[in-house]
């Protein structure tokens, strides 16, 4: 049978889930960053350009393999319409079998382009990690409100990937070893949460029947899609503007652009929060899940109340303190893009709302449309004012998708309210 619907969690509650989560993904960054650091000193610099080509052409076959499953299976658990073990078997399985698929069009990929060749094997070991992120069920302890086991499990990873560089370079291993000692970290790591499932999460099932999984991968397919198709849109900017100006404007935009995505990693962790929640309000009371909506909608304003001009004041010291005097040139656009920040926190929200609804259809369809306007609107600025027209091009697409994310929860919210 499945769980009951999780208890209301109050405003404390949430924040104190969500800083719990800030700390863990603080600490997991700064491994990350150390990381690199011994990886740098160890590795030439065509090494560690070989490291980051094929890491990020892995990253493009997780993000195809998990297909938005993990936020479907979230949102179903967090609802209690399936039981959390039965849930973890399907996700799973279909995103081994779609990773499957992931795995080989990247290495195939690898073959394919003469100016991958040289990552192929490095490309594989990374693709690793699809197989292992398909097993890994941090979100299923996010369904459940269970934070402390998200957050454990994240560090416990980013803690044996560390210190698998660090053996790498004591060691005096090949590049190799590197990917391979992250999915090593991962999988064990994936072991854990499943030793975890079953001691909580009882008694062990199957997962659900085949035309039953395959009606709910066809309902998770817009959620990756959306997300895939916003991941996309995040990093045009730096691939538009390097179209029109100088790598030394480029670089000045990419280095001002780290802090606008660190913006976007902080409300990331916010809203994966409020989906448990708003699932389980969605089905325990429809009024109720207004209510809460609402709440949260409130909180989230007042917030970015607060701390948007403080960023637009602190933007140029934080540069000239991060990076040196030169980048203060990007304030101007660093400023735009702090901007764009409270917009996408809000769009964020309502479309975090419309998923939990099971309206993530919807939301794809918005999606595209603001993806649309982002590229029209940098490909019409960036030539007329440079890093600061892809900024303004950042704040226009985000602009379009919070009006119409608002516009969409507000016909849906009059219905619900009846």
């Amino acid at each position: 049978m499945p769980d009951q619907v999780p208890p209301d969690a109050g405003a404390g509650t949430l924040f104190g889930r969500y800083v719990l989560l800030l700390l863990s993904d603080v600490a997991c960054r700064g491994l990350r960053f150390a990381a690199d650091i011994v990886l740098v000193r160890h590795f030439p610099p065509e090494v560690i350009g070989q490291l980051n080509l094929s890491q990020s052409l892995a990253v493009q076959g997780i993000a195809i393999g998990s297909s938005g499953l993990d936020t479907a299976g979230t949102r179903a658990i967090a609802a209690g319409t399936v039981a959390p073990f039965t849930m973890a078997v399907t996700v799973v399985a279909l995103r081994l079998f779609l990773g499957m698929v992931a795995w080989g069009a990247v290495a195939g990929l690898a073959v394919i382009v003469p100016g991958y060749h040289g990552v192929f094997q490095l490309t594989v070991l990374y693709g690793l990690s699809i197989g292992t992120g398909a097993m890994t069920l941090g979100w299923v302890a996010q369904a459940r409100q269970q934070m402390h086991v998200v957050a454990l499990a994240a560090l416990a990873t980013h803690l044996g990937y560390f210190g698998g560089v660090e053996l790498t370079a004591l060691a005096g291993w090949p590049p190799a070893a590197v990917p391979l000692l992250l999915a090593a970290s991962e999988g064990l790591t994936a072991v854990a949460l499943w030793l975890w499932l079953i001691g909580t999460c009882g008694p062990k099932s199957r997962g659900l029947p085949w035309s039953a999984a395959l009606r709910f991968l066809r309902d998770a397919l817009p959620i990756g899609g959306a997300n895939y198709l916003r991941t996309l849109t995040i990093g045009s900017d730096v691939l538009l503007l390097g179209l029109f100006v100088a790598d030394a404007e480029v670089g000045l935009y990419g280095t001002g652009f780290k802090l606008y995505s660190l913006g976007l990693a902080v409300i990331t962790l916010y809203l994966s929060v409020l989906l448990p929640q708003f699932s389980a309000h969605w089905v325990r009371e429809r009024r109720g899940f207004v209510t809460a909506t609402s709440t949260a909608f409130k909180n989230s304003l007042l917030a970015a109340a607060l701390l948007t001009p403080v960023a637009l004041l602190l933007a140029g010291k934080i540069l000239q303190l991060l990076f040196g005097p030169p980048f203060s040139a990007a304030t101007q656009a660093v400023q735009i893009l702090f901007l764009a920040l409270p917009v996408h926190l809000i769009a964020g929200h309502f479309r975090t709302s419309l998923v939990a609804m099971g309206r993530q259809r919807q939301d794809l369809g918005l999606v595209v449309i603001a993806t649309l306007v982002h590229v029209a609107a940098k490909l019409c600025l960036i030539p007329w004012l440079g890093m600061n027209g892809a900024a303004w091009g950042t704040l226009s697409g985000e602009a379009v998708l919070m009006m119409l994310a608002w516009r969409a929860m507000r016909t849906s919210n009059r219905g619900s309210a009846r």
